[in-house]
Order: structure tokens, then C-alpha cells, then sequence
């Protein structure tokens, strides 16, 4: 192993060394961290779940719950599309049926950038990155919420806002 690749692997990097531990092969993640695109395929099921959704409505979900709720919780973003991948504890994608939403669980397969790698791409972009203090939304609390901000929607376009 290079000197730059074991600095960038040191513990102190734990968000990336979660994430890559996700996959059947860690190293296989570091190393398309490392190539030209800077992002990896990472499969779900494994370490987490994740609940995919229009970035605008995680916007309403995450001003519904307020900052803390977000507090060391995982959330990716493909900017190119405008979708957003909340995550969730594994298992969760089994019997999660919220509309206007898609699970993402066992044989699904997200893109990710290396959380706190620099680069920062439009697919695979961690708008609140994995670390130290990680913990996974609570399914519960974000079902909730969805269907608090879809109620919202509703009686706002009914309003004419």
C-alpha cells in the first residue's frame, strides 16, 4: 500500500471506512475512490438501507423533524437527477411502502463519493456525510414525517400556494 493510500485509510477517515465496509471487498471501494471518476459502487442490505426520494421532499422532511433529527444521519445525493438516499437500518427496504418514495435495500447498488475525499461529484454527493458519530435515520420517525409533509403538499396546492 502507497504512503497516500494508508494516510487516507487511517482510522481517523471512519465515515469512508463504514461505507467501504459495506461491500463484500473494502478494498475494492478504496481503490475506485482512487480512479479518475472518484466514486464507488456500494451495495445496500448490507450495513444499511436507504430511502430514496425527490431532493425537494427531503427538504420538507428535514425542516418537519429540524436540524437535530439530522444530526450524524447519513444522506446522499445524485445532483444530476435530484434524488436523494436517506439510510436506514438494514432491513427497512423489506416493508417500506411510503409513496413517492423507493426503497433501496438487498441487491440494489448506490454510487458514492469517499466521505471526506474532497471531490465532490454530482452523482454520489454526500450532502450530510457519514462519521464518527454515524447513526441511521429512524424508520419510524422518517415515515412519519413523509406523510406529515405529504399532507402539507396537499392542502398548500389545494390553497393555491
Amino acid at each position: 500500500m502507497t504512503g497516500e493510500l494508508a494516510r487516507r485509510r487511517d482510522a481517523a477517515n471512519v465515515g469512508a471506512h463504514w461505507i467501504a465496509s459495506a461491500h463484500h471487498t473494502p478494498d475494492a471501494v478504496w481503490e475506485e475512490w482512487d480512479g479518475a471518476l472518484g466514486v464507488a459502487l456500494v451495495p445496500a442490505g448490507r450495513e444499511w438501507d436507504a430511502v430514496a426520494m425527490p431532493y425537494g421532499r427531503l427538504l420538507a422532511v428535514m425542516a418537519d423533524m429540524g436540524p437535530l433529527a439530522w444530526k450524524h444521519r447519513p444522506v446522499l445525493a445524485d445532483l444530476s437527477s435530484g434524488r436523494t438516499y436517506v439510510f436506514v437500518p438494514t432491513g427497512t427496504a423489506e416493508t417500506w411502502q411510503e409513496p413517492g418514495t423507493t426503497p433501496i435495500g438487498d441487491g440494489f447498488w448506490l454510487v458514492m463519493s469517499q466521505p471526506g475525499g474532497g471531490r465532490e461529484p454530482r452523482v454520489g454527493h454526500w450532502m450530510n456525510p457519514p462519521g464518527l458519530l454515524t447513526s441511521l435515520a429512524d424508520p419510524a420517525d422518517l415515515s412519519a414525517s413523509l406523510r406529515r409533509t405529504a399532507n402539507d403538499d396537499h392542502r398548500n396546492s389545494e390553497e393555491g400556494f
